[in-house]
C-alpha cells in the first residue's frame, strides 16, 4: 500500500495512506474488541495498534524497523522478568480474570493477553522490513531462507540445550513448568527463543511460497484467494469452525489426529469457498466492510 507513496516522494500521498492504515487500525481495534467478548485469544486489537504505529515508520530504514522489532522483544521480556505475567491468569482453566476492568484491558492488549502488543507487534515490525526485500530475486531468496533456517534451528537448539540443563539443575529451586515458560519456545510468554524460532520459520514458509508461487503461479490460485480473506477466515474459523466442535462436543475431546483432519477439513472447504467467492467479488465480506469503513 505504501510502496509507491514513500517512492513517490510525495508528501500528499504519503499522508493519505497513513489516514489509510490509521482508519484501519481504528477498526480492526474496535472489531477485535468485539471479538474479545466471546474470544479471549483476539489478536485484532494487536493489529490495529500495530498499524497505527505502522503509519508512522512508513519512512522508517530498514535498521531502525529491525531495531523496532528487537526492541518489543527486549522490553517484553525486562517485564515478565521484573512483573508478574500470571498475575491475572488462571492457568487451569486458561481464564484472564479482570479482563474488562481499565487495567485489566490496558494489560491484557499491552502486556499479558493470550497476544499482546509487547511483543508481537515486533512481528509485525519485521514484517515491514521483510516486505522491502525482493523475494523473486533467487539470491535474495536464497539468503533470506539459509538465515532464517539457521535461526531457526538456532533457537530451537539452544531452548533445548537450556530446559534440559535446568531441569536437571535447577537454580534457586526453579520449578520445571517455568524453565519451560522461559526458556521453551511456547508462545505464551512470547519470550526471545520463542520468538527466533517462529519468526524464523515463518520466513522459511514466506521465502519457500514466493518461490513456487512463482513457477506455478496459477496453481496457487485459490490459496491466494484465501489469504485475500484472511480477515473473514479469522472470523469465520472462530464463530463457525470453532464454534461448530464447541457445539457438537467435539473440543477437547479428539485424538490430535482427528483434530488435525478437522483443521484440514476446515481449511479445504475455505480454500475452496475463497476461489468461488473471489470469482464473483471483489472482497471478502469483512474487508469489504474495512474499506467501506476504513478506507
Amino acid at each position: 500500500m505504501s510502496r509507491q507513496a514513500v517512492s513517490s516522494g510525495e508528501s500528499a500521498r504519503l499522508a493519505a495512506v497513513r489516514k489509510t492504515f490509521v482508519r484501519r487500525g481504528l477498526f480492526l481495534l474496535a472489531l477485535g474488541f468485539v471479538n474479545l467478548t466471546f474470544w479471549p485469544g483476539d489478536i485484532l486489537r494487536v493489529y490495529g495498534v500495530s498499524l497505527l504505529l505502522a503509519s508512522r515508520l512508513l519512512l522508517a530504514s530498514g535498521r531502525r524497523l529491525l531495531a523496532a522489532a528487537a526492541g518489543f522483544a527486549v522490553v517484553f521480556a525486562v517485564l515478565v522478568m521484573v512483573g508478574d505475567f500470571e498475575k491475572n491468569w488462571d492457568w487451569s482453566t486458561l481464564t484472564y480474570h479482570n479482563l474488562w476492568s481499565p487495567a485489566g484491558v490496558v494489560r491484557n492488549l499491552f502486556y499479558d493477553g493470550f497476544r499482546s502488543v509487547l511483543p508481537w507487534t515486533g512481528f509485525v515490525l519485521f514484517g515491514m522490513w521483510l516486505g522491502r526485500l525482493d523475494l523473486t530475486d533467487r539470491r535474495t531468496n536464497r539468503r533470506v531462507l539459509l538465515v532464517a533456517a539457521t535461526v531457526t534451528v538456532a533457537a530451537e537448539g539452544v531452548s533445548r540445550l537450556l530446559v534440559s540443563y535446568l531441569l536437571a539443575n535447577p537454580l534457586n529451586g526453579t520449578d520445571a513448568e517455568t524453565v519451560i515458560a522461559l526458556f521453551g519456545t511456547s508462545s505464551m510468554p512470547a519470550l526471545p527463543l520463542f520468538l527466533l524460532a517462529a519468526g524464523g520459520a515463518a520466513t522459511v514458509v514466506i521465502a519457500l511460497s514466493v518461490r513456487t508461487a512463482s513457477l506455478m503461479a496459477e496453481a496457487w490460485r485459490p490459496l491466494v484467494s484465501t489469504g485475500q480473506m484472511a480477515l473473514t477466515w479469522y472470523f469465520a474459523h472462530i464463530v463457525v469452525g470453532l464454534g461448530s466442535l464447541i457445539a457438537l462436543g467435539f473440543a477437547g475431546t479428539e485424538s490430535l489426529p482427528v483434530a488435525a483432519g478437522y483443521g484440514l477439513m476446515f481449511f479445504g472447504t475455505a480454500v475452496l469457498l475463497s476461489w468461488a467467492w473471489k470469482a464473483v467479488f471483489r472482497h471478502g465480506p469483512l474487508e469489504w466492510l474495512m474499506r467501506r469503513v476504513a478506507g
